[in-house]
């Protein structure tokens, strides 16, 4: 019996050291954020970093490079900063970083969503970034109108880049040898679009003219608004509605079926993931696929050179009862950057998004590493053969790089290509940030989307199947949001 109470004493007294130590550490964190600056020369303010594909373990050195570079720029600010990048959990990103999160398997001060974060943000376990924004210099200087509008509608995450547009290109090569390629780029209707992939099928060209990554939103990005998917929310017949359960999208995905039953979709799209839909592009076994305009587009038009030794062509989206590309949603960001509410280093974490919107952070994080990427020569930046392997870790947007000084190509021309094809085929969404109690029926709602649309598609089942799927989708939830909608956008 004394044996035990002394043991017990003892795990208590060290419990309690334990706690009194992690206690102060937190304390030293907050302590070292002073007024006048961040941290001292002998004593930085530690901030973790978690972000998808930034692995310090398969990236070691680039990383350690990029990690001193900030380091040293925020230095010359009176911010002394220790950034840490942190592996994340193994498994897909979009999936297990919201739940490692949410149950304190992770805690970085600075996360990068990929989804699975609005749940965590009504939590109230996501920093509110409006205070942070509004007193910003560099994030303003560079905050897009699109990406105001959202971070306005949604303030826990941050995303400096173009407006995400999914936007298709195919090689030159192909293109130019076909018939089918003029009429298509006089008049992208969806007949047009069909011949195009038709022909190169019948010619041999490739296996599969057209393939994707498991969904099919690469492919609504260039069909949605010829069939009149014009929105994520529409109102039909007096009453508002999402566009995924009306008679626009029936005939939309009649048409995928079509494409895939005449083996012009890929039969296993189903089954690819980006990796390996980027390697059936590149070896030639698919010729048409779409990625973000931009910084996508771009590493797809490199890889091709180097693989193929053919640039790419950016196409137009598909005209029909409406043209355009996806509408782009400002209800929230997809993805961005969010501060952990519970990290006690928040100034810090924010110095760093602020420093990569600045002028020496653009240079960085969109020209990489000085002596791997680019070389300074006569006060110029000269990109090297490595550049096109860089992109960037923080923000993608070209905002705030001055061009003038860089030799070499920081976008191709395809890339370019593919901005200006989204700023002219643009279209505003209409969508709402449905409320907590709500998300449980969206959820399931959207999981029996994607089980009737992949099997309608697959001609596993009838496209006449589509109104059962409505009826048990407004079952699900589809009524009772509608309700909700109305009192929102009425």
């Amino acid at each position: 019996m004394k044996k035990t109470l002394v043991f017990m004493t003892v795990l208590l007294a060290s419990l309690a050291l334990v706690f009194a130590n992690g206690a102060k550490e937190e304390a030293d964190k907050v302590s070292a954020q002073s007024s006048d600056g961040i941290g001292t020369p002998d004593k930085p303010v530690e901030v973790t970093y978690l972000c998808k594909d930034v692995d310090p373990i398969t990236d070691a050195e680039q990383l350690g490079i990029l990690e001193k570079a900030i380091e040293e720029g925020l230095a010359k600010e009176g911010k002394y900063i220790d950034l840490v990048i942190l592996s994340a959990p193994t498994g897909s990103y979009k999936s297990v970083v919201p739940i490692a999160f949410r149950t304190g398997q992770i805690s970085p001060d600075i996360i990068y969503f990929q989804g699975g974060d609005q749940p965590i943000a009504q939590e109230g376990l996501l920093e509110d970034l409006t205070p942070y924004i509004e007193s910003s210099e560099n994030v303003q200087n560079i905050l897009e109108g699109h990406s105001r509008a959202k971070v306005t509608n949604y303030p826990y995450l941050l995303w400096l880049a173009p407006a995400r547009v999914q936007i298709p290109v195919m090689r030159e090569d192909w293109f130019n040898s076909l018939e089918s390629s003029k009429a298509l780029m006089e008049n992208p209707t969806v007949d047009n679009y069909y011949a195009l992939f038709k022909e190169m099928k019948d010619k041999g060209i490739c296996k599969w003219p057209i393939t994707t990554d498991g969904t099919i939103l690469k492919l609504d990005s260039v069909f949605n608004h010829a069939f009149g998917v014009t929105a994520t929310i529409m109102k039909v017949d007096g009453k508002w509605v999402y566009s995924c359960a009306t008679e626009m999208e029936k005939n939309k995905l009649a048409f995928y079926h079509k494409l895939y039953a005449d083996g012009l979709l890929d039969n296993e799209y189903v089954t690819k993931a980006w990796d390996t839909m980027e390697q059936a592009f590149y070896e030639g076994e698919a010729g048409w696929v779409s990625g973000t305009a931009g910084d996508v587009i771009n590493v797809y038009n490199n890889k091709m050179i180097q693989t193929q030794g053919q640039k790419l062509v950016v196409l137009p989206p598909a005209k029909g009862e409406s043209w355009a590309y996806q509408s782009i949603d400002v209800t929230k960001e997809s993805r961005g950057f969010a501060i952990n509410a519970d990290s006690s280093v928040k100034d810090a974490a924010w110095a760093i998004l602020e420093y990569m919107a600045g002028e020496e952070g653009r240079i960085l994080d969109k020209l990489g590493l000085e002596g791997i990427h680019y070389n300074i020569k006569d006060g110029k930046y000269v990109l090297t053969d490595s550049f096109p392997s860089w992109w960037a870790k923080f923000w993608p947007t070209m905002n705030g790089l001055d061009t003038s000084k860089v030799v070499g190509e920081v976008l191709t021309q395809p890339a370019i290509d593919s901005l200006d094809a989204a700023n002219k085929y643009y279209a505003p969404d209409t969508n709402v940030i449905l409320p907590e109690d709500l998300l449980p029926l969206k959820d399931a709602m959207d999981q029996l989307y994607t089980e009737y649309s992949t099997d309608i598609i697959r001609g596993i089942r009838p496209i006449s199947d589509f109104d059962e799927f409505v009826e048990k989708w407004n079952k699900a939830g589809g009524d009772k949001i509608s309700e909700y909608l109305a009192t929102v956008l009425n």
